[in-house]
């Protein structure tokens, strides 16, 4: 038992400074940062879209650089690491396109991650 707690919190531990979660997390904070300035700003809908396509474009870089290094790192071809990586990306933003047209009437604003 003592055995099972201890590899569960040094596997934590290790995710903590996990670099593909660390360029997630940066991404995913700018575009969460882009998302509260688009509320307080009352940015349309439609241009918050094309905003948030085109928003974040170092930590965007940065994120796909990662994640299609470890695809290929399990031996997926170059192609398949990209559009993996494309598919990561594009679930995020859509996430936060979501969550800026359930806010954005009424002010809500989105957490950073820590």
């Amino acid at each position: 038992m003592i055995t099972l707690i201890a590899t569960a919190l040094l596997s934590m531990a290790a995710m903590k400074g996990d670099a593909v979660d660390n360029a997630r997390k940066a991404f995913n904070n700018c575009m969460i940062e882009v998302h509260n300035v688009a509320v307080s700003e009352k940015v349309t809908p439609t241009a918050f879209i094309k905003t948030s396509d085109e928003a974040c474009p170092t930590e965007r870089a940065a994120y796909k650089a990662i994640l299609v290094k470890a695809e290929r790192s399990y031996g997926s071809s170059l192609a398949d690491a990209e559009k993996f990586a494309a598919e990561e990306i594009q679930i995020l933003v859509d996430s936060v396109v979501t969550s800026f047209n359930e806010n954005v009437e009424g002010g809500s604003k989105l957490t950073p991650e820590k």
